[in-house]
């Protein structure tokens, strides 16, 4: 049976690539340069998925640092975003799989977008070690907009481009944030049961498909809900 959406929305970080080990040299040294303990990986990994705002907050709270909102926080934000930003070659590992599922969906028809809360100047970058500068015909990062994920916005504002309903789009990812987006936007949903979803619980989330493997989009499947 073919591919039941004309385009497909993918979330990068836990859907598309592994990250985490780069992510996680930035955060450990943002905390040593804040005068904290840095974190295994593993303890970083949990605190992924939700923008690097929380990211930050998170790993302060486990620091116990208490920075306010104003310039505290925001001294402290620009200190992640100068380590994330050298931490890019490291956030580059595709997920087995991932660049088969691109190519075979794109050779089928289907519109490939990229619909990210990573901040917009990270994302180039990252393609280009990935050597994804083609992949996608639309990109949208978490400051494109004034929404990002979980609003509906992101979302929407691609399938508007593309000339086609949020129905006929597929939203894949593998977070909470991914499925409230989807949800927001009456755009189906598919997740990977890999990634940094903590205890976001799957199989509860109404999605048309679960994968482990994004080639598993591409098998035999019942119709589009």
């Amino acid at each position: 049976m073919t591919f039941p959406y004309r385009a497909a929305l993918f979330d990068l970080d836990g859907t598309l690539i592994d990250s985490a080990g780069g992510i996680a040299e930035a955060v450990n040294r943002t905390l040593l340069d804040l005068g904290h303990a840095a974190q295994d990986e593993a303890t970083v990994r949990a605190w992924i998925g939700d923008g690097a705002r929380l990211l930050l907050r998170r790993a302060l709270d486990h620091a116990g640092a208490i920075l306010p909102d104003g310039d505290g926080f925001e001294s402290a934000y620009a200190l992640l975003m100068r380590h994330y930003g050298d931490s890019l070659p490291r956030q580059a590992v595709a997920y087995p799989g991932v660049e088969q599922a691109l190519e075979r969906l794109h050779g089928r028809g289907v519109r490939i977008a990229l619909c990210t809360n990573k901040p917009a100047r990270f994302i180039d970058p990252l393609l280009h070690a990935l050597g994804w500068e083609a992949r996608f015909e639309a990109i949208v990062g978490g400051d494109t907009l004034p929404e990002r994920k979980p609003d509906a916005r992101p979302l929407l504002h691609i399938a508007e481009g593309f000339g086609l309903s949020a129905r006929e789009c597929l939203m894949v990812g593998d977070s909470h944030t991914d499925a409230e987006a989807a949800r927001a936007a009456t755009m189906p949903l598919a997740l990977v049961d890999y990634g940094y979803r903590r205890d976001f619980d799957l199989d509860s989330a109404g999605a048309w498909r679960v994968v482990g493997d994004l080639r598993e989009l591409l098998a035999a499947a019942p119709a589009a809900c």
